[in-house]
């Protein structure tokens, strides 16, 4: 076997040299390559951090525009506002497996079902919505599955810091910042027009009160509902104002007709005994009666085939105090037909009785009066029966005759710098009378429960019988107490 020439051995060496170069080279050329992209990635994580860091910066240095302006109560607390949230949409044309996606999805957002979620992302369309406001940690859940096609936008969300406490009167929002009750509702142009808070007249510890005592009332005394409302009789400011049941304006249940139905303001009702402070006002203006005039209330008054007594009544001539102080019906009603169902009839229209009230509120109920105002009439609706209004236009004709007899014009803004509505309704006479005869009902009549020491109360009770489903005559067993 002969050996290879050096020759050979010199051509087979250059061989295996420029084989070497060339894998030098195309190493160089892979290396460039990779630094080209890494540094483009680099430049592009820098300009995204750098945009995210001007946005960040521009909101907190500018306050995030929500399109909706925060509702505060008279003392600043925040009863309505809007935070940022993240809203999830898809494009089907893009989404690989559809069936998987729904699946992963559903698996942790719970309120999303799968089918529903299935027939959005198979939809013939670019753009669908999938879910509204995610919290930061479902958005970080949904963006860990990788799903492609699968996308969020920057979104506002109202919340509601006191939740059930002001429902009724914040009411709330839908899911696009659109008002759908209450105050979001009634003055849904004002808050999307303006940018600083909406100051109403609530006062959010007057409104806990309120709550609190509302709450153990129903709780006591088995209640189906009720609803109660406080008023400044100067200004007709609303410091308080509840109804129950009551919902969560965070999460509103819109199924729930009853929760949502506000009973001071909305519901109208038979206001029994109450509206003898209406009644005893009408009868001292019309300057025919004095409280010193007495009536005979030792027989029942008969109407028709029905007839009128007292629950407690005490057989015998009363003068109008004492009509007043003990809340006789029979009183009540004599005192009424002597000043006659026209007088009647107008003067309960000065109060505001016969007709809706005027408030910053959507939910306004439309009180229910005689067609024919007949005697009958005239005598029932002296002791609280005949007329059904609402506890806000009841507050307010009763704010009016124990303010000197000037009428507020009831409202959820806050007067504190604005212009104060109000209408003489009775005189400064009649006035001090009527509420010094309230004062009487607490220390020595029907609401003495209502007495606190070292405050002057004055109060006037009542209680009604609820109608029939049919509506001809009333149950024995249920009432309305006020």
């Amino acid at each position: 076997m002969s050996l290879p020439s050096f020759k050979q051995k010199m051509v087979g060496s250059s061989y295996v040299d420029q084989a070497r170069r060339r894998l030098q080279v195309t190493r160089v050329i892979f290396t460039l390559g990779f630094l080209v992209i890494g540094a483009k990635l680099i430049t592009i994580g820098f300009m995204q951090g750098a945009q995210e860091s001007y946005i960040g910066e521009q909101e907190s240095t500018t306050g995030l525009q929500t399109g909706r302006a925060d509702i505060v109560d008279r003392n600043g607390s925040i009863l309505a506002t809007s935070i940022t949230t993240s809203s999830m949409y898809a494009n089907p044309r893009v989404i690989l497996n559809a069936k998987e996606a729904a699946k992963k999805l559903a698996s942790i957002l719970p309120k999303l079902q799968q089918k529903e979620i299935l027939q959005r992302l198979t939809a013939k369309k670019s753009f669908v919505w999938l879910a509204r406001h995610l919290t930061p940690t479902q958005k970080a859940k949904v963006i860990g599955l990788g799903i492609p096609g699968i996308d969020f936008m920057r979104d506002q969300r109202r919340v509601y810091p006191y939740g059930n406490l002001t429902a009724h009167v914040t009411g709330f929002a839908d899911v696009d910042g659109n008002g759908i009750a209450g105050l979001e509702k009634g003055l849904d142009e004002r808050l999307r027009s303006e940018d600083a808070p909406l100051e109403i007249s609530l006062d959010i510890r007057f409104q806990h009160v309120l709550y609190d005592e509302l709450t153990n009332g129903i709780q006591e005394f088995s209640a189906k509902g009720g609803g109660g409302i406080v008023m400044d009789v100067n200004t007709g400011e609303i410091l308080a104002m509840v109804s129950f049941p009551d919902f969560d304006p965070n999460n509103p249940n819109h199924k729930n007709k009853d929760n949502l139905f506000n009973r001071a303001t909305l519901g109208v009702y038979e206001m029994g005994s109450t509206m003898k402070v209406a009644n005893t006002a009408l009868a001292l203006e019309s300057g025919h009666i004095n409280l010193a005039t007495q009536f005979d209330a030792t027989q029942p008054l008969k109407v028709g085939r029905f007839q009128v007594s007292d629950y407690r009544g005490k057989n015998s001539w009363l003068n109008v105090a004492q009509i007043f102080v003990h809340s006789s019906n029979i009183g009540s009603a004599k005192m009424a037909l002597k000043v006659g169902g026209k007088r009647q009839k107008a003067f309960l229209n000065k109060l505001g009785l016969l007709k809706p009230a005027k408030i910053e509120l959507p939910e306004i109920g439309t009180p229910i009066s005689p067609a024919n105002w007949s005697d009958t009439s005239t005598i029932t609706i002296a002791y609280g029966y005949g007329v059904s209004t609402s506890p806000l236009q009841l507050t307010r004709a009763i704010a009016g005759i124990v303010n000197n007899g000037l009428m507020p014009q009831p409202t959820l803004l806050s007067k504190q710098q604005g212009t104060i509505v109000q209408t003489r309704i009775v005189s400064p006479s009649t006035s001090t009378k009527v509420r010094h005869l309230m004062q009487q009902v607490v220390s020595k009549g029907t609401a003495r429960k209502a007495k606190v020491t070292g405050i002057t109360i004055a109060a006037k009770t009542g209680t009604t019988n609820y109608r029939h489903a049919h509506g001809r005559g009333y149950q024995k067993k249920d009432v309305t107490t006020y």
